[in-house]
């Protein structure tokens, strides 16, 4: 049988779609291999978020290129493929097809019309062991915020029937999965008929052998009252809610078109500690958008201080040509933001384990991921937050779910001890 090979950059979204590629792929049998050198069908799917992550994708397109074996297809898929189109076969010759983020579904007509299909009668079973996986809710995103180019690669929003999406869990949890995240630019949004995302939650919760289900992302002007008593009121959505920020300063969050108010979001804030004591919140933070000074940078450190995040996604503003922020006069310089930066991560890593001390010697549940390599009686878990969890035990397997007592903390794990009850 022939065998495909992928590489996947980027944010979770574009793992959940490889994992859907990769399905019709073994559904018309194709086999998956680990080696490219091997692979008959190479496939790329990249990123464009940062600059960065189109260097890496196009470094690696390059060398697959070089190093695949005569006759193999070399497909590039995903938010660069969609914002640099045909130019890419342009640049790299040994491109073969190019399929953007926003023509997923045109990827089975390429199936069909470029490949030949083979007898094959099975049906994919579990892609991975882990006992999580990712569902897509809804693509696209039209908030249009000033520096990001998803807009423009994911296109407009569009969500995924729930009955679909019902269905989608279903037979996952019958493949051995049983912690779900749903996904989406921005799940708040989420909207079928007259099902918002809060109902979303609470059916995939309802599914027979869901142990929890996870969410990203929110954006803070559609984080509703609704949603947050939802998730209080559910013992399997978990307590955890990344609501990124990006910024402390009212005029830099107006610039980036946000939407919010600093006010409106730490109101957020308050609500869900109010509902949720135990929520883990997270967040994304940017700095040195153009225009930011000292003083709104500070007002940046201070949020993060008050709102005392468990952990936070934080990176210096790059450019991305094609957004609104890209026109912009850059008055930041790269050692500032460097600067910037390091100051936010240290700050944000001394919440993070001033957090992550104040556990030791509580009591709750763990969800069993998988072994840590190098220490075979070490098991690595998450709670029903965001902690990372080691639990010493002897006999476990990834997806069971055992009573733990935090016995103490490195920092930026738990470690812990199994207890009875």
């Amino acid at each position: 049988m022939p065998s495909f090979y992928f590489q996947t950059f980027g944010c979770q979204m574009n793992i959940a779609d490889s994992d859907d590629l990769r399905r019709e792929l073994l559904c018309r049998g194709y086999d998956e291999t680990s080696d490219p050198l091997c692979a008959d069908l190479l496939i790329v799917n990249t990123c464009s978020v940062r600059e960065n992550a189109e260097t890496r994708a196009k470094a690696r397109i390059q060398e697959f290129g070089r190093v695949k074996k005569n006759g193999a297809k070399l497909w590039v898929t995903g938010c660069m493929a969609q914002r640099l189109g045909q130019r890419i076969k342009e640049k790299i010759k040994t491109v073969d097809r190019v399929i953007g983020a926003q023509h997923n579904s045109d990827f089975l007509a390429h199936l069909d019309k470029y490949l030949p299909k083979y007898d094959h009668t099975g049906v994919p079973g579990k892609l991975h062991n882990s006992p999580g996986d990712y569902i897509t809710v809804m693509r696209g995103c039209e908030n249009f915020c000033t520096y990001c180019i998803v807009p423009y690669v994911r296109g407009p929003e569009v969500s995924v029937p729930a009955s679909e999406v019902v269905s989608k869990v279903a037979r996952r949890v019958d493949e051995g999965v049983c912690e779900f995240t749903l996904l989406g630019q921005n799940v708040n949004s989420y909207r079928d008929g007259d099902i918002d995302f809060a109902d979303l939650l609470k059916m995939v919760a309802s599914v027979p052998g869901v142990r929890r289900v996870r969410f990203t992302t929110s954006h803070p002007k559609d984080c509703s009252e609704k949603l947050i008593k939802t998730i209080a009121a559910t013992s399997s959505l978990c307590r955890h809610i990344h609501l990124p920020v990006q910024a402390g300063s009212d005029r830099i969050l107006s610039l980036m078109n946000r939407r919010y108010s600093l006010d409106h979001y730490l109101g957020l804030i308050e609500m869900i500690r109010r509902y949720i004591p135990d929520a883990d919140i997270t967040s994304d933070i940017m700095v040195g958008f153009p225009g930011e000074t000292d003083d709104e940078f500070e007002d940046t450190l201070r949020l993060v201080e008050k709102v005392h995040y468990t952990t936070a996604f934080m990176f210096a503003y790059s450019s991305r040509e094609g957004t609104a922020a890209a026109s912009m006069k850059e008055t930041v310089s790269e050692d500032v933001k460097l600067s910037r930066l390091k100051s936010l991560i240290d700050l944000q890593t001394s919440i993070t384990k001033k957090i992550y001390d104040s556990s030791v010697g509580e009591e709750f549940e763990v969800l069993i991921n998988g072994r840590q390599e190098k220490r075979e009686r070490l098991w690595m878990g998450m709670n029903n937050g965001f902690k990372k969890v080691l639990l010493s035990c002897d006999s476990a397997e990834a997806g069971m779910i055992f009573n733990v007592r935090a016995v103490r903390s490195s920092g930026m794990t738990l470690i812990c001890e199994r207890i009875t009850k």
